[in-house]
Parts: C-alpha cells; sequence; structure tokens
C-alpha cells in the first residue's frame, strides 16, 4: 500500500472552500485542520510542520489574507511541500499546485516547451477547436454572435480592433502582480495614451474595446473618449475572435486570447508570459512596438502549453456556484460543490470517487465511546480512502441534542463527507408530539412490533422519511445500512446496491440474553428471527464480523454475497517507558448485559483469587458501563471506575494486561482488537476471543474457568517477558487483520464486485458509477 499522506489544511474545515473540494479530500490523507488566523506567528508555521511529522500543507489562494500569505512565503523558503489551490483560467478548471499563478514554478519554459507527439498535438488541437467553437467560459455570457455581424453592429467595420478585458479591481493577481501598473485604472489610462499614440504614430485608427468583469457594478470611465465598452451580454469568445490584438493586465482572459491566435499583449506578471506566447509591456512605447511587429504567439508553443495545462497542471470538475452580494453591494461567485471527472495534484493524476455511498446509523459515530461508533468511524474513513463519496443519515438516539450541533461536530470529524443528515430519536420529543411516538409504540404492540427485529421503535417514520428523501436527491450508488433493525429505512424501488454491515446476528445475541442474563424473555425467539432473517434477505450484499457468521448469513440468504469484514481499529501501540504501572488489569466496555455480566463474573469469581496472591492488585473499569445498577464496586478493594474518559490511551499505557471477561454474546469483541491494536496483553474467556485468530499462550491468554483466567492474569503480571511476547503477537495479528491497513481490502471487495442478480420480482440493483462509465 502506499504511503498515506499528512496534511495540515489551512483554514476551517466548515469554509467554502474545503466544503467545494469535499468529494477529492481523501486524496490527502489524514487531515489537520489549522486556522492561519489563529496562529501567533504564521512564519513559525515550518517549525510545526517538521515537529508534527506532517507531509505538505493544502491552503486555498495564498494571498487571501495577510497571515495566510505569511505562511505560504515561509513555507516556500523553508522547502516545505505546499499544495495552493484555486480555479484555473479554462473552463471548469481547477488546480492543486506547488505555486499560485504567476509565482508557480509549473509555468516556467522548461515544465511545458518540449515537442509533443503527433497525437498529443491532435488532441489539444481538438481541445482548442472545440473551446473556440463553443460558449462555455468561466463567467456567464450570452449567445455567441458571428463575427462580421458583430463588428457591424459594434460600428467597427474595416477597423483594427484592440480588446481590453478588465478583470476584478481586488482580484489577488491585480493586488499582487500587476507590474508597470498599480491599478486598473492606471490599466485603462495605459490603454487611453496607447489609443492617442497608435493614432499619432501609426496614422492607423484602432478601436479600443472594453469590457467590464461581469460582476462588477460600476464602469472604470477611460479619459479617452475613444475608449469605448461593450454591454455584458457580447460574449468574451466573440470579442477575441473579432481583435486584431489583446490588452491584459495578467487576466486569464489572456490564456484564451493565445488560444484563439491573437497577439496578446499584458502589462502586469502573467503566469502564461512566456518565451512565444504573450508579450510583456512595460510601457506604451513597448505596446507600439509589439503591435506594429505583430507579435502573434507561435502555435506550436501555443499548443505545448495548453497540453501542459491539460495534462500537468489542470483538474477538471461540474462546478457548483452561488452569486453572493456582500454588504457593501459587490458580488462574488462562491464555489459551493465539484465534481470532479479529472483530479491532479502536483501534476500527479490521482483516481476521482467512482461512487457515492449512504451510510444509514442509529449511531452517532463520533465522539467514539463504544465499539460499534469504532467500526463505523473507521469504515467511513476506508470508503473516503477507497475513493468513494459518502454521505450520512444518523439516527440520534443517545441524545437530548439538537441536530445541528450533532451535524456540526460530524462536520469537523470528516470534512470529506458530501451530505449529513441527523434525525433526533422520538424517545426525546415533548408533548403533544411525543402522544403521537406513544399511538406509534402502541399500534407496534399490538401488530407484534416487539417481536421483530425492526419495528416504529428501532426505524421510526421520521427517519425512513429521511433516508427515502436522501436516496431520492442523492441517488447513491450504494447504500450501507448499519444493523438489521434499521432495514425499514430502505425505501421501496431503491435503485442503489443494498448493503448491510450487521455488526451482530442478533437472534443469536437475543437467545443468550435471554438463557444467561435472563432478560427480554417477552420476546417470542422465533418470529424475531423470522423476521431477522426475511430483514436480510432484501440486501444484495451482507457483512458479517467473523466467519462464523458470515457461513450463517450464506446459508441464509444464497442470493446475496457476503462477506467478513472483522472488527478492527486503529494500531495505537502503548508505550512501554513507565517504570510502574497505575493498574495491573484494564477493562473497556460498554453498558450491555453481556458486558455487567462479565465483569461481574471477574468481580466475584476471578478478582478474589487474584488478590490473594497479589493483595495490592488494582483493576480499572472504563466507559459507560459504569452507569449499570448492577455495579457496585464501593466494597471491592483495589477497583477504580473512571466511567467514560475522554482519552482511552492513558489507561492503556498505564495497564500491564487487558481483560475481557466476555462470557456470552455475538459477532466480535471490539474490546479484544482495541487492546491488540494497543499491543497489550489480553486475558479473555473463548467467547471474547470467538472469531479472532488468538493462539493460546501466544497472542492472548485464553482461559473458561475463574481458576484458569485468575492463572493468567498472575503469570502475565510476574513475567515481564512473557507480557511483552503475549503482546506483541496480539500486536502482530491486529496488524495483519484488523487494521484499518487490512480492512481496507476487504471493504474494497464489498464495494467493488459485480452485483448479484436478484430474484424477479426484485427491482435489480444499479451498476455503481465506474462500471456505467464504461470503467474510464
Amino acid at each position: 500500500m502506499t504511503h498515506r499522506p499528512r496534511t495540515l489544511a489551512l483554514g476551517a474545515p466548515e469554509s467554502a472552500f474545503y466544503r467545494s473540494l469535499r468529494h477529492v479530500l481523501f486524496a490527502f490523507g489524514d487531515l489537520v485542520f489549522v486556522n492561519e488566523r489563529d496562529l501567533d506567528d504564521p512564519a513559525s508555521l515550518p517549525d510545526r510542520v517538521r515537529r508534527e511529522g506532517f507531509d505538505q500543507v493544502l491552503m486555498p489562494n495564498p494571498y487571501g489574507n495577510p497571515a495566510r500569505l505569511t505562511a505560504y512565503r515561509a513555507l516556500r523558503d523553508a522547502a516545505v511541500r505546499v499544495i495552493a489551490s484555486d480555479r484555473g483560467a479554462l473552463p471548469d478548471s481547477w488546480f492543486f499546485d506547488a505555486g499560485f499563478n504567476f509565482d508557480s514554478p509549473s509555468y516556467a519554459p522548461e515544465a511545458w516547451d518540449r515537442p509533443l507527439s503527433d497525437a498529443q498535438a491532435a488532441e489539444v488541437r481538438g481541445y482548442m477547436r472545440r473551446l473556440r467553437g463553443g460558449s462555455a467560459a468561466l463567467e456567464a455570457q450570452g449567445p455567441r454572435e458571428a463575427r462580421d455581424a458583430l463588428a457591424e453592429r459594434l460600428g467597427v467595420s474595416g477597423k483594427r480592433v484592440l480588446f481590453l478585458p478588465l478583470q476584478r479591481p481586488h482580484d489577488t493577481v491585480v493586488r499582487y502582480f500587476s507590474g508597470a501598473v498599480e491599478s486598473l485604472e492606471e490599466l485603462v489610462g495605459f490603454a487611453s495614451e496607447l489609443e492617442r499614440r497608435l493614432r499619432a504614430d501609426t496614422g492607423e485608427e484602432w478601436a479600443v474595446i472594453l469590457k467590464k468583469h461581469p460582476l462588477e457594478t460600476d464602469y472604470l470611465i477611460p479619459d479617452n473618449p475613444r475608449l469605448k465598452y461593450v454591454t455584458d451580454d457580447v460574449h468574451i469568445h466573440d470579442l477575441l475572435e473579432l481583435a486584431d490584438a489583446t490588452l491584459v493586465l495578467n487576466s486569464g482572459v489572456g490564456l484564451l486570447s493565445l488560444i484563439f491566435g491573437t497577439p496578446t499583449l499584458h502589462v502586469g506578471d502573467a503566469f502564461y508570459g512566456q518565451p512565444g506566447l504573450a508579450v510583456h509591456v512595460g510601457d506604451v512605447d513597448a505596446a507600439l512596438a509589439a503591435l506594429e511587429t505583430g507579435s502573434s504567439p507561435d502555435p506550436e508553443k501555443v499548443e505545448r502549453f495548453v497540453h501542459h495545462l491539460l495534462e500537468h497542471v489542470y483538474s477538471f470538475a461540474e462546478l457548483k456556484t452561488e452569486l453572493v452580494t456582500q454588504k457593501d453591494g459587490s458580488r462574488v461567485r462562491i464555489t459551493r460543490d465539484m465534481k470532479f471527472r479529472q483530479l491532479r495534484i502536483l501534476g500527479e493524476q490521482l483516481p476521482v470517487p467512482d461512487a457515492h455511498v449512504l451510510v444509514v446509523t442509529p449511531v452517532i459515530p463520533w465522539p467514539i465511546y463504544r465499539g460499534s461508533q469504532s467500526r463505523i468511524d473507521t469504515m467511513i474513513d476506508g470508503l473516503m480512502a477507497d475513493r468513494k463519496m459518502v454521505s450520512l443519515c444518523v439516527l440520534n438516539m443517545s441524545f437530548d441534542k439538537a441536530s445541528k450541533s450533532i451535524v456540526r461536530e460530524l462536520r469537523e470529524r470528516y470534512p470529506g463527507v458530501d451530505r449529513i443528515e441527523v434525525r433526533k430519536h422520538p424517545r426525546f420529543d415533548k408533548w403533544p408530539k411525543r402522544a403521537i411516538r406513544e399511538a406509534l409504540r402502541g399500534a407496534d404492540f399490538l401488530t407484534g412490533g416487539v417481536h421483530r427485529i425492526a419495528n416504529f421503535e428501532t426505524c421510526p417514520p421520521s427517519f425512513r422519511r429521511a433516508v427515502a428523501k436522501m436516496c431520492a436527491e442523492l441517488d447513491p450508488d450504494y447504500v450501507l445500512v448499519n444493523y438489521a433493525k434499521m432495514t425499514p429505512a430502505l425505501p421501496a424501488g431503491l435503485r442503489g446496491v443494498k448493503v448491510l454491515d450487521t455488526h451482530d446476528y442478533q437472534t443469536e445475541f437475543l437467545r443468550e440474553d435471554q438463557t444467561m442474563n435472563r432478560v427480554r424473555r417477552h420476546i417470542d425467539a422465533r418470529r424475531f428471527e423470522k423476521s431477522e432473517h426475511a430483514a436480510l434477505r432484501r440486501y444484495d450484499r451482507i457483512i458479517a464480523i467473523n466467519p462464523l457468521e458470515a457461513r450463517t448469513f450464506e446459508t441464509l440468504c444464497p442470493d446475496a454475497s457476503v462477506h467478513c469484514v472483522p472488527a478492527f481499529s486503529p494500531p495505537a501501540p502503548s508505550r512501554d517507558i513507565f517504570l510502574s504501572h497505575r493498574h495491573d488489569a484494564l477493562f473497556v466496555g460498554s453498558v450491555s448485559n453481556f458486558n455487567v455480566k462479565g465483569i461481574l463474573w471477574f468481580l466475584d469469581e476471578v478478582l478474589p483469587l487474584v488478590r490473594a496472591e497479589e493483595p495490592g492488585f488494582r483493576t480499572a473499569i472504563v466507559g459507560n458501563i459504569a452507569r449499570s445498577k448492577e455495579l457496585d464496586v464501593s466494597r471491592q478493594d483495589g477497583v477504580d471506575l473512571p466511567g467514560i474518559v475522554p482519552d482511552l490511551r492513558p489507561y492503556y499505557e498505564q495497564a500491564k494486561l487487558v481483560i475481557a471477561p466476555i462470557l456470552g454474546g455475538a459477532g466480535m469483541k471490539i474490546k479484544v482488537v482495541e487492546a491488540m491494536g494497543h499491543a497489550k496483553p489480553i486475558v479473555c474467556t473463548p467467547k471474547a476471543a470467538e472469531g479472532i485468530d488468538l493462539v493460546h499462550g501466544e497472542s492472548a491468554w485464553i482461559a473458561s474457568t475463574p481458576e484458569a483466567f485468575a492463572k493468567g492474569i498472575l503469570e502475565l503480571t510476574r513475567d515481564e517477558a512473557l507480557r511483552r511476547r503475549v503482546a506483541q503477537g496480539g500486536f502482530s495479528l491486529h496488524e495483519r487483520a484488523h487494521s484499518p491497513r487490512a480492512i481496507a481490502e476487504a471493504l474494497h471487495g464489498v464495494f467493488e464486485e459485480p452485483t448479484q442478480t436478484r430474484s424477479p420480482s426484485e427491482p435489480a440493483p444499479r451498476t455503481p458509477r465506474s462500471a456505467r462509465a464504461g470503467g474510464t
């Protein structure tokens, strides 16, 4: 696998710039956002980049504000890899470049001035021909018009035409790259004097035509009455065809002028001001000389330059923009969204998102305080790393909290996600809306909803409508549903491929709950099982969390494609650097019945045996299991109950080993996988090790009786060499089978393999975008 870069992104993740790039942020690897305005000393940013191990810095227009410009210059001086990003000069173009506009090394002749093959030349000529004959432009234009008809309408037939397109007066390139003039007013004055000199020195009558930028509302009035404007509806391409020469400050129109084969003069510093292309004129005399000699661009060099832009500099995307009126009345066009069809970063062509995945979850994936969240969180990251566009529809079943607040938190965690919708569960409704929920619960009860895996309580109507709305608006290639209980959220007639991540086989979970924990015994297990199997059969692809459940699902759902994607967690090996440990044993868990029963078994049956030999033995029980009313450690010596903590890493580092005394349940125990990723030795039951390729004595200590469990704890606690060997064995297994890197391949198979044939009564799943496009 190629190296995943670590990128410092200057700016806020919720900014229009990063929101518009969200579909391709995966290409920048692990992103850490830093707002340049919050930096005490932007010039010291290179030190932070090196200190924190960043590979590169991504930023919007480096000249956008003084702090960003200071940081940009310092980074370049320190030879830090910088990626500056903004709109390009060709229609639908965008760049991710080592510099910005004129200051970029990408436009130096040595980067592009080399012969093209016949095929390359033919391709770029075709592009330029289509551009000249089309109407696509950076800003809105009027309809195209024939050259002679336009000349006659403007009253310039028989005259030579000098075209002066004006850009926005406060553009970055005006403020920083204006060259011999300091403003557009001075540029218009330059053109006024040039027109006078042309009449006086050459005797030729030139029509000097100006066009203001379409977003500007005011006109710069020349002191020469012979300079005249055209209206905004005259197409820029028609004016370039009409012109005998184009005079610009450094506008991107200069590049278009070269493509039209028009002699192009630039007064400021222009990125296309290269030998054989546009001619720099620092004063009126130079402009006169250039017009007298013709100064036509070299067609071959224009082809080379445009080919270089198309193949090595520019990305191309379908841009969605919004015209916004500022408080001062000025107008700006803000890019809101981009669907990239070609992506190039620093000259390297990269793949673009090949499919859209809508993730449906009844668990808020961030911030993480339980295993199911970690799975969904890593799944989202994995999908984006695998070039998938991801949207989220989340049912909030946990917090009486405003949905907008949760969306904001999720947006900060997942800047690359497309759409995020959160719906609060009706359990948090106030009267009178709460009465509706009670009525639905009553109807559910009367119709046997309690005996079904999915009902109005697990998947309320409001959430079903939210998912249906997102499916209708996004038309996703895949819908990934977490938990079979959310199956009613799948709308009828859905065209996308339906994928279920089961997390657990819930029927097995229910039966063990009823027999071992003696809870939920009012539920008819057979009816529940029947409903779960019916839900499973609605999916095209099913993800099981362990091989045993995968085989069960293959038998139950012969028409579906079943994949095993085991529990996973990011590797975070604990640093073994302390003289002593605060705790000997660590347990991490949620408040599930099996966690509670398991830790009670440990406290009642195992811990007394351990403390009989090691009276100072200390145990930490971390997680929201602390909320359980059954868990009373006030009479237990040496047991700490921190509950939910903001960061688990210190607890892993300060514990000699991790325990997983789980006696029942389904699926795969994330607490075991997480401990392996932290390189901690594990003492666990066979049930906790189920589905994980742990080997007793090599990658874990597996024990089914209190005596064997206590023996494992004591031996690992006392024998540092054994402890390190078992920890390393578990960590190695984690790297092979349970790290995000290992899971990526399995996940890729779920979302890349051909769609399965469905029964004639069901709508056929839609072929993903990449296949619809013929794989190109």
